[in-house]
C-alpha cells in the first residue's frame, strides 16, 4: 500500500514541497503574497473596516492601522462572529470553532475557516513528502495518531458550528482523510468512549494487536508514557483479551487480530522491552523542546532504533512551524501565516530580519481572523535554512505552566484560590515532575484539612480544560498541600538570591518556571 502511495502521490507532494522550498529561498518575497492575500480578505471583514484597512494596504500600513491584540481585545468581536457568523472577522464562512490550549475556565474559541484549514493540509503534505523523501524504510505505514478521547459532551455555537474536533485527522480535508485512512491503526469507534480507563484500555489493546506498527504521531511524549503504564500494570487483562480477539466497552465493540503466543510472551518479561513490542517503529514524532524534552528523551531510550522528530509549533490558532530532517531544525511556514516578532527591546522584526541564536515573541497574523495576534509563544532562531531563519519553540510568554500540555495559566489558578474554604496569608501553586508530574499547593497555614483543601483546589483547576483531560488521563496526579509557617520569608529571600530588587517580587499565584519550583519546594521543606 505504502508503494503505491509513493508512487500514486509522490509527484503530488513533491509540488507541495518543491514550491515551499522555493519560498524559504526569498523569504521576504513570500511574506509579501501571503500578506497581501490575507489584507484583501481582511478589508472585506467588519474589524478591517473599522481600522479602515484598504485591500491595497502594504506592510507599513497594515502595521499602522492594525493594533497588537490578544484574544482578550478580540473577545467582543469573536462573541460577534459565533453570533451571528457574518463578515465580522474572516471574510468567508466558519466550518468549525477549536478550543485553545489555554487555562481559562471560559474556553477560548478559534474560527476556522477553509482557508485555514488549508494551511494546516499544506503544512501536513509538505511534512509527508520530506518524510518519503528522506525515511525510506517505511514499509507499511500502519501509524498512531494522536486522538482526543470525548470525555466531554458535544458542543457548538449560538449559530450551531460545531465546537472542537476529535482527533488530528480532521484537521485535514477529506482528500487527505482518505489518504491517511488505510495507514491509521485506531478504529473511528474509540473516541465514542467516555470513561478514561476504557479509553486507555481500548488504546493500549489497539496499540498491542498492531505489531507492524511504524509510526508513532504525538505530542506531549508523557501521553505515550501513560498509555506504556498502562500496559505494564494490566497485562493479564490485556493478554485475555488479545487471546480472544475481541472486547465490548461502553456497549462499543472493538475487534482484533489475535495475537500470537510468541507476541503475548513478550508481554510477560520484566522488564517489558517496548522495542520488541513493536520492533518496526521507525519514526516517533512528537514535542521535543522546552518542558517535554525529558519525556521526550526517555520515549527515544525505548525506541533506540527509531528516528525521533520534534513537532513543529503548531497551536489552535495557526501552523507556524514544521521540521525538514536536511535543515536540522523547524523551518517557518511562511506561504500561509504572516509573521512578526517582538526581539527583547520590544522591537518589531519582519522574518527576513531575524538573527541566529536570539529569542522572539511571535505576533502572527493568519487566515481565520486573527490579525497582529500575540499568540504567547517565544522561539530562538537556530540557524538558516536555505535563505530562512529556524525557530525553535523555548517556551510561553505569559505566566503559563505547562508539564503535560495542561497549560495553567496564573490568573485562572488565582481565581481557584479565591474560591478555597482556607484563608492563608501565603499561599502559591508549583509544578513538580518527581517522581511523577502533579502541582503542589503551599500554604503558610492551614484553616481547614488538607485532604478537603486538595480536593476543594483540583476540582477547581478542572474547570479548565487541558488540566481537566491530563488529569482524567492520568498524565497529572493530584493536588499536594505543604504546610510551610515560614513560606513568605523563604519565597522574598529565594528571589532576592536571584538579584531582585525587594520592591520588585511581586507576590504570585504560579510558579511556571520548573527550576524555580524545584529549588523553593526544597527550601520550603
Amino acid at each position: 500500500m505504502l508503494k503505491l502511495l509513493r508512487s500514486i502521490i509522490k509527484p503530488f507532494l513533491h509540488s507541495h514541497l518543491s514550491r515551499f522550498k522555493n519560498a524559504l529561498q526569498h523569504p521576504e518575497s513570500a511574506q509579501t503574497q501571503v500578506l497581501e492575500k490575507i489584507v484583501a480578505a481582511f478589508a472585506q471583514t467588519q474589524y478591517g473596516r473599522s481600522l479602515n484597512i484598504r485591500a491595497t494596504d502594504d506592510y507599513q500600513n497594515f502595521a499602522a492601522k492594525t493594533p497588537l491584540v490578544t484574544y482578550d481585545d478580540l473577545s467582543e468581536w469573536l462573541t460577534r462572529q459565533r453570533q451571528s457568523e457574518k463578515n465580522i472577522l474572516v471574510a468567508e464562512p466558519v466550518r468549525f470553532y477549536e478550543k485553545t490550549s489555554g487555562s481559562a475556565a471560559a474556553a477560548k474559541l478559534i474560527p476556522y475557516t477553509q482557508s485555514l484549514k488549508n494551511s494546516f493540509n499544506r503544512m501536513f503534505f509538505i511534512w509527508l513528502a520530506d518524510l518519503l523523501d528522506n525515511l525510506p524504510g517505511l514499509q507499511c505505514g500502519k501509524t498512531f495518531i494522536s486522538i482526543s478521547p470525548a470525555f466531554q459532551q458535544n458542543e457548538s455555537t449560538e449559530q450551531d458550528k460545531r465546537v472542537g474536533l476529535a482527533d488530528d485527522a480532521e484537521y485535514l480535508n477529506r482528500c487527505a482523510q482518505a489518504l491517511l485512512k488505510p495507514f491509521l491503526v485506531l478504529p473511528p469507534a474509540i473516541k465514542r468512549l467516555q470513561e478514561p480507563m476504557n479509553f486507555k484500555h481500548a488504546l493500549a489493546l489497539t496499540l498491542l494487536a498492531e505489531a507492524r506498527l511504524e509510526i508513532i504521531s504525538i505530542w506531549n511524549p508523557s501521553f505515550f508514557e501513560i498509555i506504556l503504564d498502562y500496559l505494564e500494570s494490566n497485562t493479564e487483562r490485556l493478554t485475555h483479551d488479545l487471546r480472544r480477539g475481541a472486547v465490548t466497552l461502553e456497549g462499543v465493540e472493538f475487534t482484533l487480530k489475535p495475537a500470537s503466543d510468541a507476541r503475548l510472551a513478550l508481554l510477560k518479561k520484566t522488564p517489558i522491552l517496548w522495542d520488541e513490542i513493536w520492533r518496526e517503529v521507525k519514526l516517533i514524532s512528537c514535542w521535543t523542546s522546552a518542558q517535554a524534552k525529558p519525556a521526550s528523551l526517555r520515549l527515544a531510550a525505548k525506541f533506540p532504533d527509531a528516528f525521533m522528530q520534534g513537532k513543529g509549533l503548531l497551536a489552535t490558532e495557526a501552523p507556524m512551524t514544521l521540521p525538514l530532517i536536511e535543515a536540522h531544525g523547524f523551518a517557518p511556514l511562511l506561504t500561509e501565516v504572516f509573521f512578526e516578532f517582538l526581539d527583547e527591546r520590544n522591537q518589531i522584526k519582519r522574518l527576513h530580519e531575524l538573527e541566529i541564536g536570539s529569542e522572539y515573541a511571535i505576533i502572527l497574523t493568519q487566515q481565520g481572523g486573527l490579525y497582529r495576534y500575540l499568540i504567547g509563544d517565544r522561539v530562538r532562531v537556530t540557524g538558516i535554512y536555505q535563505a530562512t531563519p529556524c525557530l525553535e519553540f523555548v517556551g510561553r510568554t505569559a505566566e503559563v505552566c505547562d508539564l503535560v500540555g495542561e497549560k495553567l495559566n496564573a490568573q485562572f489558578v488565582g481565581e481557584c484560590f479565591a474560591r478555597l474554604s482556607t484563608r492563608s496569608d501565603f499561599q502559591i501553586l508549583m509544578p513538580v515532575m518527581n517522581p511523577s508530574p502533579h502541582y503542589l499547593l503551599v500554604v503558610d497555614k492551614l484553616t481547614t484539612n488538607a485532604t478537603v483543601l486538595q480536593t476543594e483546589l483540583d476540582t477547581s483547576l478542572q474547570e479548565a480544560f487541558h488540566y481537566r483531560q491530563a488529569r482524567m488521563l492520568g498524565q497529572l496526579g493530584g493536588v499536594q498541600v505543604l504546610e510551610a509557617p515560614r513560606a513568605r520569608d523563604i519565597y522574598f529571600t529565594y528571589y532576592l538570591g536571584k538579584g531582585q530588587k525587594f520592591g520588585d517580587i511581586k507576590p504570585r499565584h504560579l510558579i511556571s518556571d520548573l527550576n524555580d519550583a524545584t529549588k523553593l519546594r526544597l527550601s520550603f521543606k
